[in-house]
């Protein structure tokens, strides 16, 4: 090969040093628009947003590759040869109602749906205004405050019709029957919205104040009580109240390090009394310890804490003789081990006997319940269990012999939209005055 003569090896010099500090000036400036958020950053912070979403979005069951690109972000291929609600036991009625936070591709977001069971149709729809959400919490700006991921999860149903819901990862909202924003409130919430006896929230958030023990990164989740006006009244530390009350071991010596190792999911107050509760305690669930405690404000102490059977757990509820129920997610953090075996289950705990029963694990494995990484579980008045299966978009209604009814969010006839915790509302327990004069400018 001829060798390049000497101008020829300037030229080429001159151009790769051109190139290069051309390259340097556009990596400055992206280095730049990413860290100090200069021009064009207002442009194009929405679109990384989404597309950072896009890429890392993991509720509900992993995606292949094509999926991701064929599908919406919330969307994914159905398990199951129906679509809807269908009926299993017609000898059944069931008069109460499900409110469900769901994926719509009509809508392109998240919505909140009222159905009626025994009518079989939606009845109302919230559809969340997420641009003035967005505006009114920019400090949670890329979490999931872009269109794409936000889920309107676990919506409460205030009596005028009014829904408090949190983005899953970012701010609590509450809206009204139409809509409307009543209020915003710009922290990192996630997870479950429970009401307590005095009628504020509680909910789980990401506390700002340093750990009593932060050596480890550990990240500083807990609850907040907020008002029904939008005031954050208190915060918790979970971190801190398992320090203070001899925990350190669960936190640092079981498993290597994580940052997040509590995982708060589930902040459930307590109210009735009963022999192992008092009015006023919080029951915690604590997946990633696969731990559940009942906490006691008034003192700062743990009355108990149980460490499994269950594994990566949801959902801890108090019911009948001072029990607690429990959704167990049941599946190794690797993966499932059985093949089709692998199911979730429902656990009731007994603190005081230091029992824990499953009366509806045949029912839970005949029906393929399996849900990994979320989930739903209340006992309802006739002993019947309410069942979300979230990973799988799918809602039951079971008794210990038989599924009563179920519910699949679908999109298409062969893809499913997320469901982000619903609730199911007895007839007994909602009033519907609110919707008989509804007026709502616009709709």
């Amino acid at each position: 090969m001829k060798e390049p003569s000497p101008p020829d090896k300037k030229r080429f010099v001159q151009r790769f040093a051109a190139y290069y500090l051309i390259a340097l000036f556009f990596f400055g400036w992206g280095f730049s628009v990413s860290h100090y958020k200069v021009f064009p950053w207002q442009y194009l912070s929405s679109v990384v947003d989404e597309t950072y979403d896009f890429l890392t979005f993991t509720d509900g069951p992993p995606k292949k590759v094509v999926d991701r690109i064929v599908l919406d972000h919330q969307e994914s291929l159905s398990n199951f040869d129906f679509t809807g609600f269908r009926v299993r036991d017609p000898n059944f009625t069931d008069n109460g109602y499900l409110l469900i936070s769901e994926y719509k591709k009509d809508y392109r977001q998240s919505v909140v749906q009222l159905f009626s069971i025994s009518e079989q149709k939606v009845i109302h729809t919230w559809v969340p205004p997420l641009s003035e959400i967005f505006g009114l919490s920019p400090g949670q700006k890329g979490r999931v405050n872009t269109k794409m991921a936000f889920r309107s999860q676990h919506p409460f149903l205030f009596p005028n019709g009014d829904l408090l819901f949190t983005s899953g990862e970012g701010p609590l909202v509450r809206i009204n029957a139409c809509g409307r924003v009543v209020w915003v409130i710009d922290r990192h919430f996630h997870h479950s919205i429970e009401r307590d006896y005095q009628s504020n929230f509680l909910v789980p958030i990401l506390v700002n104040r340093r750990l009593l023990e932060s050596g480890c990164g550990i990240q500083n989740t807990g609850f907040a009580v907020v008002s029904p006006e939008g005031r954050i009244l208190k915060e918790y530390s979970v971190p801190d109240i398992l320090f203070k009350n001899g925990y350190r071991w669960l936190m640092h010596g079981i498993g290597g390090p994580q940052c997040d190792c509590v995982h708060l999911n589930d902040a459930q107050p307590i109210l009735a009394p009963s022999e192992t509760a008092e009015v006023g305690d919080v029951a915690l669930s604590m997946r990633n310890l696969s731990t559940v405690a009942l906490f006691r404000p008034a003192t700062g102490k743990i009355v108990w804490l149980k460490t499994g059977p269950w594994i990566a757990q949801h959902d801890i509820t108090p019911t009948e003789g001072g029990c607690f129920s429990i959704f167990g997610n049941d599946i190794p953090r690797c993966g499932p081990e059985n093949g089709p075996e692998e199911h979730s289950d429902l656990y009731i705990y007994n603190p005081l006997k230091d029992k824990v029963f499953k009366p509806f694990s045949e029912v839970m494995k005949k029906e393929k319940v399996v849900s990994p990484g979320s989930g739903r579980f209340k006992i309802l008045a006739n002993g019947d269990a309410f069942v979300e299966e979230s990973d799988r978009s799918r809602i039951l209604r079971i008794s210990r012999e038989n599924v009563r009814w179920e519910y699949v969010n679908s999109v298409t006839p062969e893809t499913v939209g997320g469901i982000y915790w619903s609730r199911y509302i007895p007839s007994d327990e909602i009033n519907l005055e609110w919707k008989e004069h509804l007026s709502c400018p616009n709709n």
